[in-house]
């Protein structure tokens, strides 16, 4: 691997910073390649007042990668948010533990303190999006607003 690309491939702290200031805007568009996948983040509103940041892998988000997850692309969990949940409400466990005892609520309901875990291309945050991605190895800017503007200023 010569020097060049070794350089464009990381991403320096100042990049991060920059990145993170970028993503934190309102008009969003920011694009990666990582094994060999495009890599597209956008700020999109999720109500009135909300807005989200929004993970594309190939410049697509498929209903498939939810139900299916054996047909969704290898990196989804390295660059999608990972959110968990518990499978009862505290109430309803407390309720059971009650009522049965904290021994025999195990027996009868044996998943009462499991969690349900999915993955999801929302990131309420820029900086939690960028702590994620900061792991990724191979993880290669290709687009940023301010990749743009210091190009201007060079020519």
């Amino acid at each position: 691997m010569n020097k060049t690309t070794a350089s464009t491939a990381v991403i320096t702290k100042e990049q991060w910073q920059q990145i993170e200031a970028e993503l934190s805007g309102h008009f969003v568009s920011v694009k990666f390649n990582y094994q060999g996948h495009k890599i597209g983040v956008t700020r999109e509103r999720k109500n009135e007042s909300t807005t989200l940041l929004v993970v594309y892998i190939n410049g697509e988000i498929l209903g498939k990668w939810f139900t299916r997850p054996e047909d969704s692309p290898k990196i989804l969990p390295e660059v999608w948010c990972k959110r968990s949940r518990s499978r009862y409400e505290p109430k309803f466990i407390a309720d059971i533990e009650k009522i049965y005892g904290k021994r025999r609520a195990k027996k009868e309901y044996p998943d009462l303190h499991s969690r349900r875990e999915w993955f999801e291309p929302l990131f309420s945050k820029s900086s939690v999006l960028c702590r994620q991605f900061k792991k990724l190895e191979g993880l290669e800017l290709t687009e940023a607003h301010f990749l743009k503007t210091k190009q201007a200023d060079v020519a």
